[in-house]
């Protein structure tokens, strides 16, 4: 089987090639730091096997994601690693399409059986990312809001009268990530225009706009 393994982060993928490269089962294992360098490749030859990290910059994590998803073969298989541990995040993400997602302090003996169960036609999800769904479950914390950095950011902004445009601009990202992003903050606040989104975040406290 052909790996990929897509994070802005060399050396550790360098180390994740060379364990990954003595397992048997693989052929062939490629780390890229850049999507768009990832993105040119596997459209011609895909993998069968993608570990990325939503955080990379250099496209962000979600775009990629999205674009893999769309444009790559189906039978894909999509693991991510990801900051995240509560249970909106890591339900969206996995909606988004993804088959496995651990946490960044993952162990390389849970990635291996990360993997294996992907390989079969199974979802993954870490043990520490479970243990924070089990959590939510019986302390009913799956009411409370969470929102990433990223998202806290882009909603600041928007609420502070920023253009998708101008947030792109001075996030140095994609519109059509700042777009996600945007999609994302209204999906979990459950509004649908961005009138009722910054009348929300004001009325919760999520945005206190500046006094004059």
């Amino acid at each position: 089987m052909k790996i990929a393994l897509v994070d802005e982060n060399l050396l550790l993928i360098d180390a994740l090639r060379g364990l990954l490269l003595l397992m048997p089962e693989f052929s062939e294992v490629n780390t890229y730091t850049s999507g768009d360098d990832f993105l040119s490749e596997a459209i011609i030859t895909p993998p069968e096997i993608l570990i990325m990290d939503l955080e990379t910059t250099a496209k962000e994590g979600h775009e990629l994601l999205e674009i893999s998803r769309n444009r790559l073969p189906e039978n894909l298989k999509i693991i991510v690693f990801s900051e995240i541990s509560d249970i909106q995040n890591i339900k969206l993400t996995i909606k988004r399409g993804v088959h496995g997602i651990l946490s960044q302090q993952t162990t390389f003996e849970e990635l291996k059986e990360c993997i294996d169960t992907v390989k079969s036609g199974n979802q993954y999800i870490g043990n520490s990312l479970k243990n924070s769904l089990i959590h939510s479950v019986f302390t009913n914390d799956s009411a409370t809001l969470h929102l990433s950095p990223r998202e806290n950011e882009v909603l600041q902004r928007v609420c502070g009268g920023n253009t998708i445009k101008e947030i792109a601009y001075d996030l140095k990202l994609s519109v059509h990530t700042v777009q996600y992003y945007h999609r994302s903050v209204m999906d979990k606040l459950k509004v649908k225009r961005t009138t009722d989104l910054i009348v929300y975040a004001i009325q919760h406290k999520l945005f206190i706009p500046e006094s004059k």
